[in-house]
C-alpha cells in the first residue's frame, strides 16, 4: 500500500530530535513492503498555522494517491482539523491515532471523531463506552519498535530511570534514588539528585542556564534505548501527566521491552492483558513495595534474568509495531492490499 504518516518528526517541535512514534509510524511499515511519505503537520502547523496546514494537506491526500493515511491526533483541537479531515477522506481513509484519551477523550478527540474514517483509541474502557456511538472507533494499543533494543548488552547499571522529569515523578524519583538508588537521565533529572532550593522561582532564574543542575535531555531516542539496554531494572512511571491520580499504559512499556531490562511499575488498569505480572514485569503497590522489590531482584539476579527474558520474549510474540500495523489494517479493512 501507500501510506501518509502525519506524524511530527522533531520532538516536541525540536529539530534536532527525532519523535518516536515518527519512527513508529514509518520505519515498520516500510518494514512490511509499504511505501510510506510523511506530512509533518505539526511543523506546518507551527510555521504556517492551521488554515495553511488543513490546505496542503487536502492538496498532499488528493494528489498522492495513498491507500490510507495515519494522522496522531495529539495537540489539535477539532476546530482545527475537522473540515480538513473530512475533506481529505474523500481520497482516502483517514486513520487517527489517538494518546492520552483517559482524559482527553470527553474534552478533546471525541469531538474529532466523526471527521475520520475510522479512530484508533489504547483505552479498553474509553472503547468500550463509546464504541456504539462511534462506530468508527476501534482499539489498539502502543508496540515496540525493533531497532535499538540490545538484549545481550552488560547489565552495567542496576536501577535507572531515562525520560523526562516533571510533577509527580520529582518525589518519587527522590524517594527511589534515596532508598533504591534509582539514578535518573534526561531533562530536569536534576532535581532528583540536587537541593529543591535551587528550584525556588527567584534562584530559578539563575540556575536553569546550567545543565549540570538541572539535567540535559537525552537528545535521541537511541539515547533512551541505550540507557534501558544497559539496566537490569527500569523504573517506569504510570501516572498521566495531567493528573497523577490516572494511572496509564505509557508507550515506554512495550518500547523497552527488548532491551533486557526488568520493568518495574504500578499495575495500570489492564496491563495484565499485555504482560503478566510477576512472571513478564514487577509490579508495586507503593513506593515502599517498590523498593521491597527492586532491592529483591537486584539480588536474585537468575529470577531477574528470567523476568527479562520473558519480557522480551513477550514482546517480540505479540507487541511489535508491525504486528500492530498488521492487525490495525485488518480492522479497517485493508489487509487485502497488502504491501506495495
Amino acid at each position: 500500500m501507500k501510506i501518509l504518516s502525519c506524524v511530527a518528526r522533531g520532538y516536541y517541535g525540536q529539530s534536532n530530535v527525532v519523535e518516536p512514534m515518527y519512527i513508529a509510524f514509518t520505519e515498520p511499515l516500510r518494514a512490511l513492503g509499504h511505501e510510506v511519505d510523511h506530512f509533518d503537520h505539526f511543523l506546518s502547523r507551527k510555521q504556517a498555522g492551521p488554515a495553511v496546514t488543513a490546505e496542503r494537506l487536502v492538496s498532499k491526500v488528493r494528489q498522492g494517491g495513498y491507500d490510507a493515511v495515519l494522522y496522531l491526533t495529539s495537540c489539535q483541537t477539532a476546530n482545527e482539523i475537522n473540515e480538513s479531515v473530512r475533506e481529505a477522506a474523500r481520497f482516502a481513509p483517514m486513520i487517527a491515532w489517538n494518546s492520552d484519551d483517559d482524559f482527553a477523550w470527553e474534552s478533546q478527540t471525541s469531538h474529532m471523531a466523526s471527521a475520520f474514517t475510522f479512530m484508533f483509541t489504547t483505552y479498553r474502557h474509553v472503547y468500550e463506552r463509546n464504541r456504539e456511538r462511534y462506530p468508527n472507533l476501534l482499539l489498539s494499543q502502543w508496540a515496540c519498535f525493533d531497532g535499538f533494543g540490545d538484549f545481550e548488552k552488560a547489565k552495567d547499571l542496576d536501577f535507572t530511570f531515562a525520560g523526562q522529569i516533571y510533577g509527580d515523578r520529582v518525589a518519587s524519583s527522590r524517594y527511589l534514588a534515596k532508598h533504591a538508588g534509582l539514578q535518573v537521565f534526561g531533562l530536569m533529572s536534576g532535581r532528583v539528585r540536587t537541593p529543591a532550593f535551587l528550584y525556588w522561582p527567584g534562584i530559578r532564574k539563575v540556575t536553569f542556564r546550567f545543565p549540570s543542575i538541572y539535567g540535559a535531555a537525552l537528545d535521541r531516542y537511541e539515547d533512551v534505548a541505550a540507557i534501558w539496554n544497559r539496566s537490569r531494572i527500569s523504573y517506569s512511571p504510570m501516572e498521566s501527566s495531567a493528573d497523577p491520580k490516572i494511572l496509564q499504559i505509557k508507550s515506554r512499556v512495550f518500547e523497552q521491552g527488548l532491551s533486557g531490562t526488568v520493568m518495574v511499575c504500578r499495575q495500570s488498569p489492564g496491563l495484565d492483558e499485555f504482560y503478566e505480572p510477576g512472571r513478564e514485569f514487577i509490579p508495586y503497590d507503593d513506593l515502599e513495595d517498590c523498593v521491597r522489590k527492586v532491592r529483591y531482584y537486584l539480588k536474585h539476579e537468575s529470577e531477574r534474568a528470567r523476568i527479562a527474558r520473558a519480557y522480551r520474549d513477550r514482546t517480540r510474540a505479540e507487541h511489535m509495531w508491525t504486528q500492530r500495523f498488521q492487525k490495525l489494517f485488518a480492522d479497517v479493512g485493508l489487509a487485502k492490499k497488502g504491501a506495495a
